[in-house]
């Protein structure tokens, strides 16, 4: 028995095999089972769904908590409403208006969100939604108020009307379509960047993310599939009135996605599942009905924090982990080639200036790296080492002086910009996405060298798979390069701290950046490591990069770089070879101490 379960889980094709099984019952059940009253719960639950995927994209994988889904529902549904029976038009316009309407309204809720912490723009939304339900009262001569909008008919297709199992059908169609899209855009650059911006956002714009786009994008793609829900939800029920969209409608698919598991693909589909199926399940409990809720809500709150497919999920690694398989998938297979040669930029730094209040973290700094070398900043604690980096990337605005990359102004760039003009970094505290592969970490940082849209990501469209795959051969390469090719597979967040720092390495590399800047790469590093990372350094060099590297160990600096500069109070001290900055009197009374030298362990 072991054995022919071991070899069932081990069949690569299980998962796909049980979804399409699904699906053919779902798609013969209205022929074989049901009343009229369960198809039309059915059809419902499909409507409901399809609210919650959106919903899902921004709050689970966006990170972004919106309230007021349900008034974009009520938004899509009168629009479609409204112009198929005022106006008298088909239900195929009808729903692209409703999508186009939602999705603009959707635009402009995601404008507060830019300057709101999660749960202010979640009172925001929520306030939205209430708005939404007073007009569609008091506005009687758009929303024909109490009344609502009667008569709204059936979805034609060259002549033909559907039937309620025609419409069950076509909404279960979508449903399928909408999530196989959805799996294609998530397992995207777009999806990786959605969850960078929402565990990391700094790692995002290291990376070329625009904070603003993508949640613009996550905003207005979830929105314009509520407003198509909306649309469905409109001609199934053939009659809408304010009541269909009380305030509360929102929080119900709030708990949909929360109970099936947000942030994961099949979370909406079981939440869904849950909250109609339940009810139907306890009719003969009416009035004990509440006090089950509540006990199951606690149950999952204690055993289930990640939902019932986050719960389902931990049961299958400990099932397979039992049975002795593998819990990491195997590291895909790429063609081996090459690091390509990058061409290495010119850093010019003039007279640059910053202050925090009272202090001066930097002042009237002037550096030059040249094209193609390892340039070192050195300088003791405080003394603004990380502040430059900061200010060169964009992170910090320049209060005084000029910042050059190839000949080019960048001191009033984002720094998702200042990314896509070649400047790659690392931090101090590494800055992965512990919930992702090492693999999927570096790449994010292919996010600008792939240039598909999208749509055609979400269709897997020929270009955008040719991208794709071009960037995890990239990826794959540079986790050689580094030498973490064998643990592409695993969570970040469980790789040793040296690992982590090379894995962001790899992640700034497969960018291809002119100009990458590493920030104290040595820290907690053992001896065999710190000898790896020099080598590591002297290879990047090899390949044209152009390297600034933040670092105390001034003897891997005399080993690995050709210029140096020492920094004292945000001042420059010192610039030079190494050998001339590190038997300079004033840095060596400033940062090592006059009986310290250059060769000495630990200097």
């Amino acid at each position: 028995m072991a054995s022919t379960l071991r070899a069932l889980l081990e069949w690569p094709h299980l998962r796909r095999g049980l979804l399409i099984g699904l699906c053919v019952v779902l798609y013969v059940a209205p022929l074989a089972v049901g009343t009229e009253y369960r198809l039309f719960i059915a059809t419902q639950m499909g409507v409901y769904i399809l609210v919650a995927i959106g919903l899902n994209l921004l709050n689970g994988y966006g990170g972004q908590v919106s309230l007021g889904h349900g008034a974009l529902v009520a938004i899509g549904a009168y629009a479609a409403a409204l112009t198929m029976v005022d106006l008298h038009w088909s239900f195929w316009p009808a729903a692209l208006l409703a999508m186009v309407m939602a999705a603009g309204v959707g635009l402009l809720m995601a404008l507060p969100a830019f300057r709101l912490s999660t749960w202010y723009f979640a009172l925001i939304t929520l306030g939205f939604a209430e708005v939404i339900a007073g007009l569609l009262t008091e506005w009687r001569a758009l929303t024909h108020g109490f009344a609502g909008v009667v008569g709204i008919p059936a979805p034609k297709a060259f002549g033909y009307a559907f039937t309620a199992r025609d419409l069950y059908w076509f909404v279960l169609t979508l449903v399928v379509l909408t999530l196989v899209g959805m799996a294609n855009l998530l397992n995207s650059r777009f999806g990786r960047a959605l969850v960078a911006v929402r565990d990391n956002p700094v790692a995002a714009t290291a990376s070329g993310v625009s904070l603003v786009r993508i949640k613009i994008f996550a905003f207005v793609l979830s929105a314009a599939v509520a407003g198509l829900a909306g649309a469905l939800f409109a001609v199934q029920k053939t009659v809408i009135t304010p009541e269909d969209f009380p305030a509360d409608f929102s929080v119900f698919f709030l708990l949909v996605i929360v109970l099936g598991g947000s942030g994961r693909l099949a979370g909406p589909v079981v939440g869904a599942l849950v909250f109609f199926l339940v009810p139907e399940l306890l009719t003969a409990l009416q009035s004990w009905r509440l006090l089950i809720y509540g006990g199951a809500l606690l149950l999952l709150m204690l055993y289930a924090p990640h939902g019932l497919v986050g719960a389902a999920e931990g049961l299958w690694k400990k099932l397979r982990a039992r049975l002795g398989l593998p819990n990491i998938p195997p590291t895909p297979v790429a063609a081996d080639a090459p690091i390509r040669a990058i061409d290495g930029a010119q850093l010019s730094v003039r007279d640059v200036s910053k202050r925090f209040g009272g202090v001066a973290a930097l002042a009237s700094v002037d550096l030059d790296v040249a094209p193609g070398v390892t340039h070192a900043i050195v300088g003791p604690n405080g003394s603004g080492k990380t502040t430059l980096l900061n200010m060169i990337s964009g992170y910090y605005r320049v209060d005084q002086g000029a910042i050059a990359v190839e000949g080019r102004r960048t001191e009033n760039l984002a720094p998702h910009a200042i990314a896509r003009a070649g400047v790659g970094r690392t931090f101090q505290t590494p800055r992965l996405l512990p919930h992702l592969s090492v693999l999927e970490n570096v790449l994010l940082g292919a996010f600008t060298a792939e240039k598909h849209s999208w749509l055609s990501a979400a269709l897997a469209l020929p270009a955008a798979r040719r991208e794709q795959q071009a960037s995890l051969a990239e990826a794959l390469r540079y986790l050689e390069f580094v030498g973490l090719r064998e643990r592409a597979m695993e969570l970040a967040g469980e790789l040793p701290h040296g690992q982590q720092r090379l894995a962001e390495i790899a992640r700034a590399l497969v960018g291809r950046p002119k100009l990458l800047m590493l920030d104290e790469p040595a820290a907690g590093l053992s001896l065999a490591e710190l000898d790896r990372l020099g080598e590591l350094i002297a290879a990047i060099r090899g390949i044209g990069a152009t390297v600034v590297i933040v670092e105390h160990h001034l003897e891997l600096v005399a080993d690995i770089c050709s210029r140096v500069t020492a920094l004292e109070r945000g001042a420059v001290l010192a610039s030079g070879a190494p050998q001339d900055v590190f038997s300079d009197q004033a840095v060596v009374s400033a940062y090592m101490g006059a009986h310290v030298r250059i060769g000495e362990k630990g200097a």
